[in-house]
């Protein structure tokens, strides 16, 4: 079975980029626009993964993260920024994301951080 992730970005020609690419790498993607979408997609023991830009209009990606680690410790939380900082890389790991990742990126990259954190 293919390992299940939930992406949500607000910029839907990036969403759709990286859904294309995880396909091709067997992996299952449903996708957000946005934190309040992705809620309702949501069910705890779903998603292995969910893949969270940090900038995004009403809730941002760490308050999404917090939401999704309360109600389901064993998902993995990778967030994705355009504006990186220090301080958000800091809250970002601190709050319990297990990575992050600066855009633009190479897809490459991101399949790299997807399969050290999944094993597949």
């Amino acid at each position: 079975m293919e390992p299940r992730i939930l992406l949500v970005d607000d910029d839907r020609l990036l969403r759709e980029v990286i859904g294309d690419c995880l396909k091709l790498h067997h992996y299952r993607a449903d996708m957000a626009e946005d934190a309040a979408a992705a809620l309702k997609l949501f069910k705890p023991g779903q998603y292995k993964l969910a893949i969270i830009d940090l900038v995004m209009p009403g809730m941002n990606g760490l308050e999404l993260m917090e939401k999704l680690m309360a109600a389901d410790s064993e998902i993995f939380c990778l967030i994705m920024t355009g504006y990186p900082t220090i301080d958000s890389a800091y809250k970002a790991m601190v709050e319990g994301a297990s990575d992050y990742i600066i855009k633009p990126f190479n897809l490459n990259e991101l399949i790299a951080a997807i399969k050290q954190h999944l094993g597949s």
